[in-house]
């Protein structure tokens, strides 16, 4: 399953296109319901773990490719924000008020995954 959530993620860089966790657990088919905290919960320590993983390799976070709309905001995931606390020391009050700190690391993660150097070398290593 980590493997498959990386994959997509990395699928949704070279695209250059940001995905939600619904449309993420639709693509997948694993019939997660997104709305239960328990099911958000599992998938957002996936997302860490897949994050933590590629942080450790020098490589961006691939979480930065998880948007979620809230009412008719589109926002960064809650896992997203605890990422950014747990390895940058920045809380969300803090990401807030620096919006550009988000578009950053998303196009870090883009601009790293659509090389196809980076792409072909690093897609199998997790």
């Amino acid at each position: 399953m980590k493997r498959e959530i990386r994959n997509k993620l990395i699928e949704q860089a070279r695209l250059k296109t940001t995905i939600s966790l619904k449309q993420l657990n639709q693509d997948l088919f694993y019939g997660f319901h997104i709305s239960s905290n328990a099911h958000n919960q599992i998938v957002e320590e996936i997302l860490a773990e897949i994050s933590l993983h590629e942080h450790s390799k020098k490589r961006p976070l691939l979480s930065a490719m998880i948007k979620e709309k809230r009412g008719f905001e589109i926002k960064k995931s809650r896992s997203f924000a605890k990422l950014c606390k747990n390895i940058f020391g920045i809380n969300m009050e803090q990401l807030k008020k620096n919006p550009s700190f988000e578009k950053e690391k998303l196009n870090e993660c883009i601009n790293f995954w659509k090389e196809d150097t980076n792409y072909h070398q690093h897609k199998d290593d997790y």
